[in-house]
């Protein structure tokens, strides 16, 4: 890595560990099953030869937007959805959609749900509609008491 490489990767970690400690960061099993996924992806990719393709940068995508983006501002109304999901916040990464929920008195962030299909309005699978489904069935009730 050359000196440029590790500066940048010094100043990520250390920003990382900044916001990280401002706000705890939690999956639900839906959101941490999407997430090992693509995780597992990215791994068997690397045992095939591949070091830098698609699995790679999907991955290393969610994983800063997780990392460092959303504790940034996690209550930031711009991430914010509306109607019956306005008690939550989404962010759009490439062609994935993370939802979240967070507690500013707790300094807790729950990563609900990372959208594994297209976005497509109206589509019985849009992301959306997905989530959307999954919060009003109550699925992710017991987490949400927790915030």
């Amino acid at each position: 890595m050359s000196a440029r490489g590790r500066k940048r990767a010094k100043k990520a970690a250390i920003e990382q560990l900044s916001y990280s400690a401002s706000f705890e960061v939690e999956f639900s099993a839906t959101a941490a099953s999407v997430y090992s996924q693509l995780h597992e992806n990215m791994r068997k990719a690397e045992a095939g030869g591949e070091l830098g393709g698609a699995h790679h940068t999907i991955f290393r995508m969610v994983e800063q937007t997780i990392k460092n983006v959303i504790p940034r501002d996690p209550l930031n109304r711009s991430y914010g959805l509306a109607g019956p999901l306005s008690r939550f916040f989404r962010i759009k990464k490439g062609r994935f959609r993370i939802c979240w929920a967070a507690s500013s008195e707790k300094k807790k962030i729950v990563i609900l749900f990372i959208s594994e299909t297209l976005r497509k309005q109206g589509d019985a699978n849009d992301p959306y509609n997905i989530f959307t489904r999954m919060v009003m069935s109550g699925k992710f009730d017991e987490l949400l008491k927790t915030l």
